[in-house]
């Protein structure tokens, strides 16, 4: 089976897991493929994604041309013929090609698969699988997604989304590790990720109630400083009100923080974070639909 990663450098291996070469604009329509596997998607779109709104005009019978290329390295990696590969894997429809997951490893699709069930595992506050679940799932990152790839309109938007849905994935796992009561070894990564996205609230809150619970709460309401400091002078905004519940909670000592019981706000934030990242997935996947029919 031929395995195609996209968390990271794109890298593609053979049955001995021996890296294939593949030229950079037919690797370019595999990326895209790859990150919509099992969807069809237009030539039109390979078109848009290549030339933008300046195609030659051998443009079809150029990306046909890069179909067969991507055919033939696909069935060198896996010793079969080019025909085998057409009609199993990198499938012709109408228009439109398909690279199907019968054959195919994909990174992107293991990704997928366990941050639904760790989501899942979470909503029914089973934290500690559903921890371990989206532990193996950002484990599947080698770093920024498709890096050494040059992407274009359709593929820079889908490896925002990629980027997006890390972040989320990220979110519900510290949560859920807080919940199983894991705040000793959350502080070094949360204060990295709180320098690396100054801006990003929820990181901060769940810096400042890992702090809290390790018995630091005058550095847990530095957070909270920084972070108010911060945006006031770039954004002119104070912080979210569950953040400065947050704030006041501390500062009272508030009972319930030091328990790993699920309160009804935090549901209620993570039930949001999972919702925007299913619809922003059902979005990205409807793109090439919506792009033939326009």
């Amino acid at each position: 089976m031929v395995q195609i990663h996209v968390l990271g450098p794109m890298t593609i291996l053979n049955n001995d897991l021996e890296p294939v070469v593949l030229a950079p604009k037919p690797r370019r329509l595999l990326a895209l493929l790859a990150v919509n596997a099992d969807t069809a998607i237009p030539v039109n779109s390979f078109v848009q994604e290549l030339w933008g709104d300046n195609p030659p005009r051998t443009a079809t019978a150029t990306i046909q041309t890069y179909i067969g290329q991507v055919r033939r390295t696909i069935a060198e990696a896996l010793k079969k013929s080019a025909n085998e590969i057409a009609e199993e894997i990198l499938i012709t429809e109408g228009g439109s090609y398909v690279l199907s997951t019968r054959r195919v490893a994909l990174d992107i699709t293991e990704y997928e698969m366990l941050t639904a069930a760790g989501n899942a595992a979470v909503q029914r506050d089973e934290f500690v699988e559903g921890s371990e679940l989206l532990h193996q799932a950002v484990a599947l990152w080698r770093g920024p997604a498709l890096v050494n790839v040059e992407a274009g309109e359709l593929l820079g938007a889908r490896i925002v989304h990629l980027d997006e849905s890390l972040l989320c994935t990220l979110e519900h796992r510290i949560y859920a590790d807080l919940q199983r009561g894991a705040h000793h070894t959350l502080v070094p990564e949360l204060t990295e990720l709180t320098a690396r996205y100054p801006l990003h609230e929820n990181f901060h809150r769940h810096l400042m109630l890992a702090l809290y619970r390790c018995g630091r709460r005058a550095e847990s309401l530095a957070v909270m400083r920084r972070l108010r400091a911060r945006l006031v002078e770039e954004l002119g905004l104070e912080p979210s009100p569950f953040l400065v519940q947050m704030e006041q909670d501390i500062l009272r000592g508030e009972p319930s923080l030091d328990t790993h019981r699920l309160r009804s706000a935090d549901r209620t934030i993570v039930v949001r974070q999972q919702n925007r990242q299913s619809m922003s997935g059902m979005m990205h996947s409807m793109a090439p639909s919506l792009r033939a029919t326009g």
